[in-house]
């Protein structure tokens, strides 16, 4: 049998689960749909054995649809469009508003600029990963309801204008936004089947359960005002949001299309104030029917498009072409399946090959790197020795020959050291400590032997090196200073200096 693709609609009352099998490029055919309620099962491990064994299915691979109110969107504008640089830099945009630490996030790209990024807890996205692939296979996506249900209508449009996919759950709703043939955002709404319900069931002095029933059946009476309001209300919310989105221009053009599925969504009057708000004609959304979907006949008593339609276009997806969120990344990236054992070999043996020529490619570029920089030290050793010792002929060994030449400097001209208890370095800095910077003070010549310094400068005035003289006399290393002979300088004001230190 061939491979068994899995939606899972996961909302917040009820999982639906649709599982399908490829039939060519795009076409699949529904073989099984399943509609279990969380209250009535416990928990969602309760539920997923429930499904599971109603489907009798342990190894599909399943795309996830979260409910679109467990998820933030945010669009976000970006300098550049590179994919490679937007995942480096989208956490530092999000994260001033979440904790990008305890978030999952993804990013779909708006038609003229900027990202509509989606975040959600990891706590949410982990026991649904875990549960799952416990229960029902491989979870190779985790989407958004709004998203995937999204998906084939713009396909089918082809949109360039702007329209609203309007998705009236139990208690939630969702509006998805879209203008230019991309979603620009989504936004979810306290209201629902179970909003109109409790309404109606106040127009008909009934219970919730009586009134449940007559919603479904359609035999209300023609006045029920509480119901209508309610659903007024909501509408106005709506047109509401929509004139916000303009105003923001995130919503570039007016909407000249709405498109409805859930099970609210069968509501009659809810229609008709739609259409009276918005002045625009419905769609009812069938995702069968929009794309190349096959109902199994077994199911053609049971399957309601407008229950089962986020759980079929969450199996759609996976063989969409168009990008669409995913939540299954970093710490919960799906398992890479290499397939049969054949196949495994093939690929390692690819892997492996292409290792050793890297490994191969590798040890010859470090090789000839190295030489390379061997022969521009060389160089630079040459050069340096050249530089500082340019009477000497031919070059042994350039370290040695140079600290040879450094001790016969040091000798010579016993420049590098100063008495054994005060180094020549502490007495420059001494010197450089007592000299402020306000003098205009320039050292041409420093000497020192035998605990006698000789300095040679050129300072602004007589006056400064007279105040000169004075502060080097406070130094704790010089026992006496003299200044020898003075002369105006050729050129400029200013005064050639000779000062004689003798050190303690």
């Amino acid at each position: 049998m061939p491979e068994t693709i899995l939606g899972l609609d996961i909302g917040p009352e009820t999982i639906k689960a649709v599982a399908v099998i490829r039939k060519g490029r795009t076409d699949v055919r529904v073989w099984a749909a399943e509609s279990v309620r969380l209250d009535a099962c416990g928990d969602l491990e309760a539920a997923l054995k429930i499904i599971a064994g109603k489907m009798r299915i342990s190894s599909a691979r399943c795309v996830i649809s979260l409910p679109s109110v467990d998820v933030m969107f945010r669009q976000v504008v970006l300098p550049f469009r590179d994919d490679g640089r937007i995942k480096k830099t989208l956490a530092f945009e999000l994260e001033p508003l979440l904790p990008v630490d305890e978030i999952v996030f993804d990013y779909m790209k708006l038609p003229d600029e900027g990202l509509l990024a989606a975040a959600v807890a990891k706590d949410k996205i982990r026991p649904l990963i875990t549960r799952v692939e416990a229960t029902l296979g491989q979870v190779i996506a985790v989407d958004v309801s709004g998203s995937v249900l999204a998906l084939p209508v713009l396909d089918k449009k082809a949109a360039t204008g702007a329209g609203i996919l309007l998705d009236v759950g139990e208690s939630i709703s969702a509006a998805v936004f879209y203008d230019s043939g991309a979603i620009i955002q989504v936004r979810s709404f306290a209201f629902g089947g179970q909003t109109i319900t409790e309404s109606l069931a106040l127009d008909l002095a009934c219970e919730k359960e009586e009134a449940e029933s007559m919603k479904i059946r359609g035999s209300y009476p023609g006045t029920i005002d509480r119901a209508t309001e309610t659903c007024r209300r909501f509408c106005d919310a709506l047109k509401n949001t929509v004139e916000f989105l303009q105003l923001s221009e995130t919503l570039r053009h007016k909407p000249v299309q709405i498109t409805v599925t859930g099970g609210g969504s069968l509501f009659l009057p809810l229609q008709k104030e739609l259409e009276n708000t918005f002045g625009l004609p419905l769609e009812i959304l069938d995702i069968a029917k929009m794309g190349a979907s096959e109902i199994d006949a077994r199911l053609l008593g049971g399957y309601a498009p407008q229950i089962f339609n986020t759980a079929l276009a969450a199996a759609r997806r996976a063989f969409e072409s168009q990008r669409s969120f995913n939540f299954r990344q970093g710490e919960f990236a799906a398992r890479n399946d290499l397939g049969s054992l054949r196949g495994r070999f093939k690929r390692f043996a690819v892997v492996g090959a292409v290792i050793v020529l890297l490994a191969s490619a590798d040890v010859y570029l470090d090789y000839h790197l190295q030489d390379l920089r061997a022969a521009d030290l060389k160089r630079q050793i040459s050069l340096l020795f050249k530089k500082n010792s340019p009477q000497t002929g031919a070059i042994a060994d350039p370290v040695q020959q140079l600290k040879t030449k450094l001790a016969e400097n040091k000798k010579t001209y016993g420049m590098y050291e100063g008495p054994p208890e005060v180094a020549v370095v502490e007495m420059l800095k001494e010197i450089s400590g007592l000299i402020a910077p306000s003098f205009d003070l320039m050292l041409t010549s420093f000497y020192n032997e035998n605990k006698l310094i000789m300095i040679k400068g050129e300072v602004g005035s007589m006056d400064d090196i007279s105040a000169v003289k004075n502060e080097l006399t406070k130094s704790r290393y010089f026992k006496n200073v003299a200044l020898g002979s003075t002369s105006l300088m050729k050129e400029g004001s200013k005064v050639d200096f000779d000062l004689r230190i003798e050190l303690k």
